[in-house]
């Protein structure tokens, strides 16, 4: 599945600047989906808001920037315009000023504007970073994923600390970083390559080629939704299950910590291994590797557990760039829109089914529902991934 059909377009060098610059960017932009959590509490105050309405804000944000990824990944894929990567940071910009809103609907339409341009960005930029990366192209596409979990703590943590060390007026200032990153690459950003004859394809034409590869991109989207549930319930309810098996709140903050920077490591090495032994075989052990080290983490106590905590995150990040790659190999000439499918649309998915992990918590208890449910995406992603095609050198 992979590019070669295409080999002499392809550069074979990994393009070390433009990844920099898409690391960048993708920090830039998902920096501002940090921003929410810690200001939620001020907003509902300054607005006096019911909680539902606090929570439909949080759930516009991300729906519009994980479901509206396939739109403008399809459009991405007809018009190749590089400057598109520009309306991610810009929009999310737009995120600093949100205590400054009159009421609540010009909020919500400003969560709507810069969740649309984040779903613009995040197509657009997955497309360049694999164009980008030459024979390196997990890797590549590994660190440029990478960039997106770093700015979303980066961007919690920045604007908790300009509120408790300036105040809630200096949080405009924090706009400054998105239009500095955004407003360049409306100029001066990367070019996307044609690959094929996708950017001529009607909708019809696009639906019927994706039809011929159905498969194997249902099979890798499933996978994928296996390893995000899975990883997903982790970062949620960990904590709630340290406390609930007698373990403190610093313990189980400590554990998510130490999940989520192991997954940093093991996403980026993840996609150098994929470059060297395939995305199939990367995929297939993540998520086999990961399933039983997570296990193995609820059998014990401290230090045990923390250390196959580790392990797991390593294991199971490992496939999340490579996911991309691998789905962009399969159809290359619809990149962007299958890239969507994978990071966007599986998020959405998955984050929808954090509603139905905390009822059965509530049900049986999170001491049984945690571990039940990890085992149980988990062994499903495993066997399903055995069934992924092989690639084609």
């Amino acid at each position: 599945m992979r590019d070669s059909a295409v080999a002499g377009a392809v550069p074979e060098r990994l393009k070390k600047r433009r990844i920099s610059l898409l690391i960048v960017a993708h920090v830039a932009n998902d920096s501002y989906f940090g921003f929410l959590p810690p200001l939620l509490p001020l907003i509902v105050e300054r607005l006096d808001l019911p909680l539902s309405l606090a929570g439909l804000l949080a759930t516009t944000l991300s729906v519009t920037g994980a479901v509206g990824q396939p739109l403008f990944g399809y459009f991405a894929d007809r018009i190749r315009k590089g400057w598109l990567l520009a309306l991610g940071p810009l929009g999310g910009a737009l995120l600093a000023f949100m205590l400054y809103m009159p009421n609540f609907w010009i909020l919500m339409l400003l969560m709507l504007i810069a969740g649309s341009g984040s779903a613009c960005f995040h197509p657009v930029a997955s497309v360049i970073a694999g164009q980008s990366a030459g024979a390196r192209k997990g890797f590549g596409m590994s660190l440029y994923v990478a960039g997106g979990r770093l700015g979303v703590g980066l961007g919690s943590g920045v604007a908790t600390f300009i509120v408790t060390r300036w105040g809630i007026d200096a949080i405009p200032y924090a706009s400054l970083f998105g239009i500095i990153i955004g407003a360049p690459l409306l100029f001066f950003s990367p070019p996307i390559r044609k690959v094929g004859n996708g950017a001529s394809q009607s909708f019809k034409q696009t639906m019927r080629m994706l039809r011929i590869v159905f498969r194997p991109l249902f099979l890798l989207w499933v996978v994928n939704l296996c390893r995000t549930t899975v990883t997903m319930t982790v970062q949620v309810f960990l904590p709630i299950y340290i406390i609930a098996k007698g373990g403190s709140l610093a313990a189980g903050g400590t554990a998510v910590t130490l999940f989520l920077v192991a997954a940093a490591v093991g996403g980026i090495y993840g996609g150098h291994l994929s470059d060297i032994f395939g995305r199939r075989i990367v995929t297939i052990m993540a998520i086999c590797l990961g399933t039983p080290a997570l296990g193995m983490a609820f059998l014990f106590d401290e230090p045990l557990r923390t250390v196959f905590v580790i392990l797991s995150g390593a294991a199971f990040y490992a496939q999340m760039g490579v996911s991309v790659t691998y789905a962009q190999e399969i159809a290359p000439e619809h990149a962007a829109l299958v890239s969507s499918f994978m990071l966007g649309v599986v998020w959405f998915v998955a984050s929808i089914g954090m509603i139905a992990v905390g009822g059965l918590a509530d049900y049986i208890g999170v001491e049984t529902a945690l571990p039940l449910v990890c085992m149980a995406f988990g062994v499903v992603g495993s066997f399903i991934s055995l069934g992924l095609p092989k690639e084609t050198a």
